[in-house]
């Protein structure tokens, strides 16, 4: 006789595991040829139990599976229908369940962004009638202008600059590669004033077409003499040969910042913990973040116009809001007693105003890296930047009015005492600092490929400035 199901699954394939614990040498497989075509109808039963792993807590689940508490196990969860039934068995009805982003094209007095609702058992898109005031670091466009958290209390206006400092003469700022001090100019741009948050970055990847996602490993990685782990990847192809792009780290429940990432339940993301919406979005990658600030209306900050907004219009602070050392008050680093983390993890992206600049940017110092969007041209030993030596300290306004974009292409930076290892093979850098720095100075960088990822860096979107 076949256990009955007890409840979605749970009991009978509990019976089948522990049968196979008790029956599990050699001899007795091969005398049990019952065993598939059990587990196969009992399975089909209990609705798509894969993985019989113990669990205390939905951390526990390592490829993003819900822990049964009751039970004690990882379940995959089924997803959601629109026809009338529980599928996913949350407790929610289809009139009121959250189906994922939809979008038309986005036109300035036009509401673009809408929601998947289930109308009379019909996926039906459902957009705001009318515009509203905008909110900030939300990934919504409120105001229905074709721009995303563009109000007022979301960015700063930067007009012209002629004499924005980039890099220093002075090895106590930076790594050695920071060398020679030159003045930039810039056009007018804006920078929003917040980390693009979890809730904001997750509304932008529920948005695209769910059926283009798979989870696993980059195949086709930049940087082949390192391993990559497993990542959310989107086939962006428009042939039938597919392209897959990592957009997001998936870190494993043991590894250091799975509290920060995100997991997929059915065909929506989700963050693994309930309250870090506002929190800045980690383990993106260079891609994924330049696509969500094209998204966005908006594009990647250069180098330049990050140091105009941390430094000023002549570079005349050495953190965003002065010259004074960073404090836990000011900075989320590793600033405590004995240089511990000050938290230990990233704060909203709204946090530490004593830290902001004059202009109210929070951030540009401390929390996360942030991605820029210039590559890095270096030695392979970082010791000498190959962009910066490219012309004369005078010449820079000259060749770029509107502000420079970083050097054409990035080049490789080797591992510490090795010439085979590299850190990236195509350089691009965040800056910023991160909960994690012990290191004070303001100029040090973090290398990586565009499509590789960590636990500490995040991004923020611009607009205007020279044209990328």
């Amino acid at each position: 006789m076949i256990p009955p199901c007890a409840g979605r699954g749970g009991s009978a394939q509990r019976n089948l595991v522990n049968l196979r614990m008790r029956d599990s040498s050699a001899s007795a497989r091969r005398a049990s040829p019952w065993w598939a075509a059990v587990f196969a109808f009992a399975a089909l039963r209990c609705n798509a139990i894969v993985d019989f792993t113990d669990c205390t807590a939905d951390r526990d689940c390592r490829l993003g599976e819900r822990c049964n508490l009751a039970r004690s196990y990882c379940e995959v969860p089924a997803p959601e229908l629109c026809n009338g039934v529980d599928d996913d068995h949350d407790g929610v009805s289809d009139a009121n369940e959250d189906f994922g982003a939809c979008q038309r094209e986005r036109r300035a007095g036009q509401c673009s962004d809408g929601r998947r609702r289930c109308v009379n058992n019909q996926l039906t898109c459902v957009y705001r009638a009318a515009p509203s005031a905008e909110v900030c670091f939300n990934g919504l466009d409120e105001d229905c202008n074709g721009t995303i958290d563009d109000g007022a209390a979301c960015v700063v206006n930067y007009p012209a600059s002629t004499a924005v400092r980039i890099g220093s003469d002075d090895a106590s700022e930076g790594e050695g590669d920071d060398a020679p001090e030159h003045r930039v100019c810039l056009a007018p741009f804006s920078l929003d004033k917040h980390e693009v948050s979890n809730r904001a970055f997750l509304n932008y990847l529920n948005s695209l077409d769910a059926s283009r996602f798979r989870i696993g490993t980059p195949p086709s990685p930049l940087n082949r003499t390192r391993t990559y782990g497993t990542y959310v990847l989107y086939n962006d192809s428009t042939t039938a040969t597919p392209n897959w792009v990592p957009l997001v780290l998936l870190p494993q429940s043991t590894e250091p910042g799975y509290d920060l990432s995100i997991r997929r339940r059915g065909t929506l993301f989700e963050t693994v913990a309930a309250d870090i919406d506002t929190l800045p979005a980690v383990f993106v990658t260079w891609i994924a973040a330049d696509r969500y600030c094209r998204w966005a209306g908006k594009h990647l900050p250069t180098e330049a116009e990050f140091f105009r907004a941390m430094q000023g219009d002549n570079g005349a602070r050495r953190y965003p809001w002065g010259n004074d050392a960073p404090t836990c008050a000011r900075a989320n680093i590793a600033a405590g007693t004995n240089r511990a983390p000050c938290v230990g993890r990233p704060l909203p992206v709204a946090s530490l105003d004593m830290g902001a600049t004059p202009e109210s940017v929070f951030n540009l110092y401390g929390n996360v890296d942030e991605w820029m969007w210039d590559y890095l041209d270096t030695t392979p030993n970082h010791d000498r930047n190959n962009y910066y030596m490219s012309r004369a300290p005078t010449a820079w306004c000259t060749d770029f009015p509107q502000g420079p974009l970083g050097p054409m292409a990035g080049s490789p930076i080797n591992e510490p005492n090795s010439t085979t290892v590299q850190r990236c093979t195509q350089c691009r850098f965040s800056r910023g600092r991160r909960f994690s720095s012990d290191d004070p100075r303001p100029l040090i960088r973090k290398w990586m490929d565009a499509d590789n990822a960590d636990t500490a860096i995040g991004f923020r979107c611009a607009t205007g400035g020279a044209n990328r």
